[in-house]
């Protein structure tokens, strides 16, 4: 027994010491890093806006003026008169940024309209990434949370600190810009703050971490057990057949995204037909803000009212009359679209940049008319159309937006490319003959990493339509020439004078330059190489493995126009439309403008894959049947992956779960109660004994009552035994007598101690009244 005390108070004084090393000061310490880390999670997500539109350094800046006022007035003014401070931080934040940006803080008043309305279509939804106004937006949003955040922590109201952060936090998570793992780094900091702050304020000791381990994983999983984030509302841009793996899923996947990835595939299934009086590329989408690696369409589309804006100068009205061949999510068109007619019309939206989108699917057989602006002026026109831009299109959208963080290399040597240039124009047709004439085309690429255009101006040799349109985009603004990156389709092929059947290998995507009093130019940087006959000998091969939806019913007879180009090949003439470089800037090299020249996402490459395999993958059809009985058990025996944000999760859960059992007593329960039906001899005979007579005082507790402490552990037998009609199991009385003599008397034997544990073993396990039978024969221990 001495020896067990000693035990117990050594354990006394180890938690002790560990208490004085982990105390107030030390919770407190750890809630303050809580609050930072807190607010660290929603600055990052800001943080990755500014690194796409500009205002990072103005950002930090931000928040370390705010990190330090909140210091040094956290014991000077009321809680009240910071909140009223934190409103006024907001306010200062919008005027700093306007300020440091140069445009003035003047401007603040007449741009309020402007940031009202991404406010509240972000509460609809609207990712802060895709907002018109998101750089001044995010840089006045910063300000107010950190502020009364750090200064709540600063005097110790750290459940009232996470509030503001928490909701900062929280909004960001519900415009769908706070990722999983951003969300759970926040949420456990705020928690860690508020439990940390708790056990400070009661002089906690470290024993009590398991219930902020319980808190932690309780509200982490009930957090992300629900899914509350508004998704975006409008349609998915693809094409029924189409996926990622295609050119055409890649550049079309979202509604508000166009992607940039790896290799892709051609699809030669036929998508929709055209009859129009005049060729033309048929646009998809309009894209303004580039993050580096993917293209963002920025504000929210409005309902077709039956106008579009039209080109500020002289134009061509063309109609067309389109006609779906597969299920659309889009609504191929020729630029500008000025108005929309037929029955989809009524389930139309138009974008801020004048491209029209479907809000619900197209369905095979439907069929829309458009009357488009096709502008067309002279290379002349262009050349004197001068730099005066529309104010609300320099400064209400992204089309001189680079990246932050955009090398000088890259501005550097798009200036050498564009010095014989003395006005946009020249330099857009400096830049597409430099990569029309420098980079190869080919559909088999790794996606780079970081800045897209960077990585394809200087370490890509070849790459395909999504690289050339995305670089000369970059190039162009960063010499300060508006533009905007463009997808959609080429012309398809003529089947009539006045009809095209467009199919998935037209996919494509270009570039759309702004001149004054003229509106949007196409230009094409991506060589046309061997298109026309790759684009042929695709759809012929698909033809032969007899692929369904390759023609209709106009075009599968008609020859397909690389036919006649093949045949000059073999006399020697060249089939090749890529610029050779050798152009200055003449009439000639608007002859290559989208609407003249089909050029599609193939080449020479793609026709030498075909030739090795022997056949044309389509999708859907891609490797179909093949691969051997291993590749086959291999995929049976594989295992199921888990994210990292799964995995974290789970482990979260498990770790609450353990610290729950812990701080419940559920463990010190499950080993009392197989204690019960179980002892293991030790080396102490009196100690077993002790150990067995507790037991059975809890197998009779369990029976009757608990043995009260007044009661000598006779009396408490005298007592259950006091019914005339029940009397004492002798068993019981056995190992009553002999706990008596392991610690009143001289003690007991091994053997003694041996049998005790056995028959108090049988009496649990039994599970029977051990009081309720008279004893016919003499106790064998009186």
């Amino acid at each position: 027994m001495s020896t067990d005390t000693g035990s117990h108070a050594g354990d006394r004084t180890v938690d002790l010491d560990i208490d004085r090393v982990i105390g107030p000061e030390t919770f407190r310490l750890l809630a303050l890093c809580c609050v930072l880390v807190m607010t660290a999670s929603y600055v990052s997500v800001l943080r990755e806006v500014t690194r796409v539109v500009g205002g990072t350094h103005s950002l930090f800046a931000l928040v370390a003026v705010m990190l330090a006022t909140a210091t040094i007035l956290s014991w000077a003014i009321r809680p009240r008169t910071a909140t009223v401070g934190a409103i006024v931080a907001c306010i200062f934040g919008f005027a700093y940024y306007l300020e440091i940006s140069g445009v003035g803080a003047g401007v603040m008043l007449s741009a309020s309209d402007a940031i009202l309305s991404d406010t509240l279509s972000l509460i609809a939804g609207l990712p802060l990434i895709r907002m018109v106004e998101a750089g001044v937006w995010t840089l006045a949003y910063a300000p107010a949370p950190v502020f009364l955040s750090w200064y709540l922590a600063m005097r110790g109201r750290y459940s009232l600190s996470v509030v503001p952060g928490g909701l900062a936090l929280g909004f960001l998570v519900l415009t769908g810009d706070a990722g999983t793992t951003i969300t759970l780094v926040g949420t456990l900091a705020g928690i860690g703050a508020v439990g940390f702050g708790e056990l400070e304020r009661r002089d906690g000791s470290v024993a009590q971490a398991d219930l902020i381990a319980v808190l932690f994983a309780i509200i982490i999983v009930l957090s992300l057990s629900v899914t509350f984030v508004p998704g975006d509302s409008g349609p998915t841009s693809s094409v029924s057949g189409s996926s990622p793996g295609t050119l055409e899923g890649a550049i079309d996947s979202a509604a508000d995204r166009s992607a940039i990835g790896g290799s892709v595939e051609l699809s030669p299934e036929v998508r929709f037909t055209v009859q129009s009086e005049q060729e033309s590329y048929w646009r998809t989408g309009v894209y303004d803000r580039f993050t580096g690696d993917e293209w963002i369409r920025t504000g929210e589309p409005q309902n077709y009212d039956g106008a579009i804006d039209s080109p500020p100068g002289e134009y061509d009205r063309v109609r067309q009359l389109v006609t779906a061949e597969t299920d659309l999510g889009v609504m191929p068109m020729a630029p500008q679209p000025l108005a929309l007619e037929g029955d989809l019309s009524q389930h139309a939206e138009v974008t801020r940049h004048g491209q029209v989108h479907p809000t619900t699917p197209i369905l095979e057989g439907d069929s829309y008319a458009v009357e488009s602006a096709v502008v067309d002026p002279e290379p002349n026109e262009l050349r004197t159309a001068g730099t005066d831009y529309p104010d609300p299109l320099i400064e209400n959208f992204d089309y001189l937006q680079t990246p932050e963080g955009t090398s000088n290399e890259f501005e550097e040597r798009t200036a050498e490319i564009t010095a014989d240039a003395d006005n946009p124009y020249d330099t857009a047709v400096a830049i597409e003959s430099h990569l029309r004439s420098s980079k190869g085309y080919s559909l088999d690429v790794d996606r780079p990493d970081g800045n897209v255009a960077e990585e394809f101006l200087f370490e890509m040799d070849e790459g395909y339509c999504v690289y050339f349109a995305t670089t000369m985009v970059q190039m162009l603004r960063a010499e300060d020439v508006p533009a905007r990156y463009v997808t959609g389709y080429t012309g398809g092929q003529q089947v009539d004078d006045d009809e095209y059947v467009v199919r998935g290998t037209d996919a494509h995507a270009w570039v759309e330059v702004y001149f004054p009093d003229h509106g949007w130019v196409s230009f094409e940087p991506t060589p046309g190489d061997s298109r026309d006959s790759v684009h042929a000998d695709h759809v012929e091969q698909a033809r032969e493995d007899g692929i369904d939806n390759v023609d209709t019913e106009d075009s599968e007879d008609e020859p397909l126009p690389e036919a006649d180009r093949e045949d000059e090949n073999e006399d020697g003439s060249e089939s090749d439309g890529q610029s050779d470089g050798s152009d200055d800037g003449t009439d000639s090299e608007r002859d290559d403008d989208p609407n003249e020249n089909d050029d599609s996402e193939s080449n020479g490459n793609d026709s030498q894959r075909e030739s090795e395999n022997g056949s044309t993958d389509t999708v859907g059809e891609q490797h179909a049947g093949e691969g051997s009985e291993d590749d086959g058990w291999r995929s049976y025996l594989a295992l199921p992956t888990v994210s990292r944000e799964t995995a974290t999760i789970g482990l979260i859960a498990l770790v609450g779960l353990v610290a729950s059992v812990h701080r419940t007593g559920a463990t010190s329960r499950v080993r009392r109660e197989i204690g019960l039906y179980w002892q293991r001899s030790g080396d102490d005979p009196d100690r077993d004994v002790e150990r067995a007579y507790r037991r059975l005082e809890r197998v009779l507790a369990r029976e009757y009552r608990p043995r009260e402490r007044s009661e000598s552990p006779r009396q408490y037998l005298d007592a259950l035994a006091s019914d005339p009609e029940r009397t004492i199991d002798p068993r019981v009385k056995t190992v009553t007598n002999r706990y008596e003599r392991a610690i009143y008397g001289g003690g007991v034997t091994r053997a003694d101690a041996d049998d005790a544990i056995e028959i108090v073993d049988a009496l649990a396990r039994e599970r029977l009244p051990v009081i309720g039978r008279r004893q016919t024969e003499r106790d064998p221990e009186p």
